[in-house]
């Protein structure tokens, strides 16, 4: 950075205003130091060649203060350089960040989707209860109609056949009782027979919910 116009004009009129008094006195003794020139010539060189010296000095500051400038600018550059950095840093962190929360979406999402399935399995589960209670219910009635059988055969065949045996009849007629009771107790065992057949069948299937079930959990 170097001398502007408004510095040398500033300059001048340092030096004027400096140098009015001297001009003065200068102009008021011109005829002296006409006189004198010569004999002074050799001081007054000195003198501005030391004014010249000052000057140049001051130029080399005026440089020096530049160079600073110029530092200064290059250290703003650079403070401007890193800002610029930490701003890419902070991006990049906000990115991450978002990725951060992207998956954390996927891991609600799939939440979610858990949640359901165990929703489905437990109402599988209800239908399996609820079959289960079904088929209990139904094996009790079947329980319940064999032993209804056991006992229709053990009490109203055997006390049949007791009344027959005591009863003294014709044996026609014994005959003809003996073949009815035959012919009662023998659809009595296939009812039993059927109805063995049934809980069998029964059995297999709560058997099979069983396992289901155990599966499940």
């Amino acid at each position: 950075m170097g001398f502007t116009t408004e510095d040398i004009n500033m300059l001048e009129k340092l030096f004027d205003n400096k140098l009015q008094p001297l001009y003065l006195q200068v102009d008021e003794k011109f005829e002296q130091v006409n006189n004198r020139l010569n004999e002074n010539a050799e001081r007054m060189e000195e003198r501005f060649e030391h004014i010249d010296r000052r000057f140049e000095q001051i130029d080399k500051r005026f440089e020096q203060v530049d160079k600073r400038f110029e530092q200064i600018d290059k250290r703003f550059g650079q403070v401007d350089k890193r800002f610029e950095q930490v701003d890419k840093r902070f991006e990049q962190i906000d990115e991450k960040l978002e990725q951060i929360d992207d998956k954390f979406r996927q891991i609600d999402k799939r939440f979610e989707l858990v949640e359901e399935s165990i929703k489905q399995m437990k109402i599988q589960l209800n239908n399996v209860e609820t079959r289960l209670d079904c088929l209990e219910k139904e094996i009790t009635a079947v329980r319940d109609e064999l032993e209804q059988t056991k006992f229709i055969i053990e009490n109203e065949v055997q006390r049949n056949i007791k009344i027959i045996a005591e009863n003294h009849v014709d044996l026609s007629r014994k005959f003809t009782d003996a073949l009815r009771v035959s012919q009662t107790d023998e659809l009595y065992h296939l009812k039993v027979n059927q109805l063995e057949s049934r809980l069998v069948i029964l059995e297999s299937k709560f058997d099979s919910l069983t396992q289901g079930q155990k599966k499940v959990v």
